[in-house]
Formats: structure tokens, C-alpha cells, sequence
């Protein structure tokens, strides 16, 4: 399918990015939205494709994944048309940046490599510094190759952020970090923008806590941080820090342990081999136990929202094992669950996050915008689903249908993408251990 001159596309409900409308009509203009009207003023000369009991809403957009090339047609099936991937090979990752429009793919943005420390955490993707000196020299290498931000990883010593951020910021940059072991204040007085997957919080709220990762937010100590938690979350709200917490990546580590097991979806349209690799074993206490930090950590981020902390929605897919796209729409379903709306879940993966990454293009039906939506059967002012019936995608103005996109042929060359590299690497050792 290609880009029509004038077209409209009608529903029972659209979200523009910041609210719902009922029965009013998107009109595309080539790879442009030209209007958001009623149906009723649409003129007669106007084509107009009706989808009623559905929601039109933005092409959404992934704040937090990685990229590989089977990727793509996967996230457009399911309504996501922009990506940003924080952590990648910088040279590949530019060069499918460079692609996504003659693709069957989201558009891409890039953060370029985790900047690290020694050892790095995942070292194919990674540019290793060792002291302040070449970490600033690494964020200013990566800012001069054209990438879209920043992103530092979490072997960073704490005394190299600021001039870091600096950095980033000198070169009109935001910058994110995983913020273990220092803790998200540590951070974000550094200058650091933005901070995933809650990591660094237990740093703050509970230093002496057990040994371990974030599935620690499931130790029954924790409930006597409470009072600290309400102060940190303070101070994240009076440092002006953005929260993406992939809870998607969390739901992920405690079905991957139980006998609940995956989604049928991740089965079906990822490779069985990636899928294995970045999964793990049955363990069933320790699946409960990340039940539990879910939990909690959705506490925290109600307590964030409740400040009016900024969130936005991205997956981690394929960390966990988790469906680009559909990964994206359980982040959604499990951020209201923090009290967010239907309406402001949806905002954090359009307009918000749009905002929030300078692209005043992306993320909202509204005049000049990109010609990026998509049709979900139901209405999704009442609630959104975790498994969503996707009508048509429309990206840059070229609409896709879903089953088509999922038909893609199997293209073995992603084993050789420096993800799936990488994963295969930390299962190799983890075999070997």
C-alpha cells in the first residue's frame, strides 16, 4: 500500500494525544494529518474508510527497547510507529535509523551505545570509558554522530554524570541513565534527564537492602521504607526527573518463572531462539517474589504520579522475552494500575513522550502532524487491553494491515544483529556457569 492523496478515517473514538472525541475523523494528506474533524463536517468529496466500534489514536510510540531488524514489522502490527532504542551498536544502529522509511518498520530514534564502565554490562553494545575524561569524550563522540540523546549505563561512577550531563546538555541533549548503584537522586542532581526502569531506587529508599536486583522491591523488608519513599519521591518531583518504568520488563521476570508462562503471542511471532535467550528457567519462589516487586514498584510510581513526575511507556522488548509492540500495550494496561487514566497512559506513549523527545511531529492528530495512527477494535476511553485487536496502521501515511505485517517472511540474518549477539553471549555463559 502506498500514501493517498486525501483520506479520512472515521471512528467511534479518537484520542489525539491528549483527550477523546466521539465520532470525529482524521483526514491524511499524503504522510500528513491535514485535520482532526467531526464526522458530520467531513466534506462529501472527502474519502472516509468507517471503523465503527474502534478507537483511533496516535501511532505509538516505544520510549525503551532494542533494536533488531525482526522487530519491525512486529511493532507496526501493533500500532507502534515510532521506536527509540536506548542501546545499540552505533554504527548499525544509524544505519537502520537511516532505513526505517523504505521498511516495513517503525521510525527509529537512538540513543546510540550504553555508555559504561569497565566492565560494561553488555559489552556489544556498549562504548566502555574508564574515567571521567573519556566518559565525557565518549558522550560528546556519540552527540557528534547524530544520535537522538544520551544514554549512560550503570557502571558509571557517580563523580563522571555531571560532567556528563553537561556534556549532553552543551550538545542539545537529553540524557537517561540507569541509575544503579548510586540511586536516582544522585543522578538527577547530576543533571541526568531521565531514569529507567525505577533502577536506583532501592539505592535511595533502602540502602541497606538485601543483596540483589530489582526483584528485591518483593522483600517483605521493604514495606518499612514507606516513609522514605514518600520523600524521595519528593525529591524526584523537585528535581524535574522523567520516569519510564518498563513495568512490562517486571510483569515479564515473574511469568517467565511461573508455570503462567509467556503470552501466546511471544511464542508465535518471536524467534524461538531469542526467546530462549533471553528468558529463564522455572523458579517458581523467585516468580512470586518478582510478583511482589511488581507491586511495589507500581506503588512508587503511583506515588510519582500522584506528584506529577512525567512518565512515559516504553517495553525493553526483547528484554524478558517480551513482544515489541504488544509489550508496549501491557506497559499501558499495568500504568493504570498507578492510577493513571486510560487517557494519560495513552498520553505517555504519544503526546508525552513525543514532547519529552522534541519531536513536535510525533505522538498527536493534529494538523501538520506526522500521518502516524492506528484503529483498535473497543473503546479504550473505558479501557485499554492487554492484548489489542488492531484494525490498520497508518505510518507516514502508508496504512499496513496487521495480518499482513505479521505474515513478514523469516529472515534468519538477525542472529547476526548486535543484540541478538549479545544475548546469545549471556546465555552462552550462563550455560557455562
Amino acid at each position: 500500500m502506498t500514501p493517498q492523496p486525501v483520506r479520512a478515517y472515521a471512528a467511534d473514538k479518537v484520542f489525539d494525544g491528549d483527550r477523546f472525541y466521539a465520532d470525529h475523523a482524521v483526514v491524511v494528506a499524503k504522510d500528513r494529518i491535514s485535520a482532526l474533524v467531526p464526522v458530520a463536517e467531513l466534506s462529501p468529496d472527502t474519502p472516509v474508510d468507517h471503523y465503527p466500534g474502534c478507537t483511533l489514536v496516535p501511532g505509538l510510540i516505544d520510549t525503551h527497547m532494542h533494536f533488531l531488524r525482526w522487530q519491525g514489522p512486529v511493532f507496526l502490527a501493533y500500532g507502534v510507529t515510532t521506536v527509540r532504542d536506548t542501546g545499540n551498536d552505533l554504527p548499525w544502529i544509524l544505519q537502520c535509523r537511516a532505513e526505517w522509511r523504505d521498511r516495513p518498520w517503525p521510525r527509529i530514534l537512538s540513543l546510540g551505545p550504553l555508555i559504561d564502565g569497565d566492565p560494561p554490562g553488555h559489552a556489544l553494545v556498549a562504548h566502555r570509558v574508564s574515567d571521567a575524561e573519556s566518559a565525557v569524550a565518549a558522550v560528546r563522540a556519540t552527540a557528534a554522530a547524530g544520535v537522538d540523546g544520551i544514554k549512560l549505563y550503570a557502571s558509571i561512577a557517580a563523580e563522571w554524570i555531571a560532567p556528563m550531563a553537561a556534556a549532553a546538555h552543551e550538545a542539545g541533549h537529553k540524557i537517561s541513565m540507569h541509575c544503579l548503584p548510586h540511586g536516582v537522586l544522585v543522578a538527577g542532581r547530576g543533571g541526568v534527564d531521565e531514569f529507567y526502569h525505577l533502577d536506583g531506587i532501592l539505592a535511595d529508599i533502602w540502602p541497606d537492602h538485601p543483596p540483589g536486583w530489582l526483584h528485591v522491591w518483593g522483600d517483605p523488608g521493604l514495606a518499612k521504607t514507606w516513609d522514605r519513599q514518600q520523600q524521595v519521591a519528593d525529591e524526584i518531583a523537585a528535581l524535574d526527573l522523567v520516569s519510564t518504568p518498563t513495568l512490562a520488563y517486571w510483569d515479564s521476570q515473574w511469568r517467565m518463572r511461573l508455570e503462567h508462562g509467556p503470552w501466546p503471542e511471544e511464542r508465535a511471532h518471536m524467534p524461538a531462539d531469542l526467546f530462549k535467550w533471553s528468558s529463564a528457567a522455572l523458579d517458581p519462589a523467585l516468580g512470586h517474589t518478582w510478583q511482589r516487586a511488581l507491586k511495589a514498584a507500581q506503588r512508587f510510581q503511583r506515588l510519582l504520579n500522584e506528584r506529577g513526575v512525567v512518565v512515559l511507556a516504553g517495553s525493553d522488548t526483547p528484554c524478558g522475552g517480551i513482544l515489541p509492540g504488544q509489550s508496549l500495550w501491557r506497559e499501558l494496561v499495568l500504568l493504570t494500575e498507578t492510577g493513571l487514566s486510560p487517557a494519560a497512559a495513552l498520553r505517555a506513549a504519544t503526546a508525552a513522550a513525543a514532547d519529552f523527545l522534541a519531536q513536535p511531529r510525533l505522538g498527536r492528530l493534529a494538523a501538520d502532524c506526522a500521518a502516524d495512527l492506528a484503529i483498535v477494535r473497543g473503546d479504550l476511553s473505558r479501557a485499554l487491553p492487554d492484548r489489542p485487536e488492531v484494525e490498520l496502521v497508518v505510518r507516514d501515511g502508508t496504512p499496513h494491515r496487521p495480518a499482513d505485517l505479521l505474515r513478514q517472511p523469516d529472515d534468519p540474518t538477525w542472529r547476526s544483529d548486535p543484540w541478538a549477539r549479545q544475548f546469545e553471549q549471556h546465555w552462552t555463559r550462563r550455560m557455562q556457569a
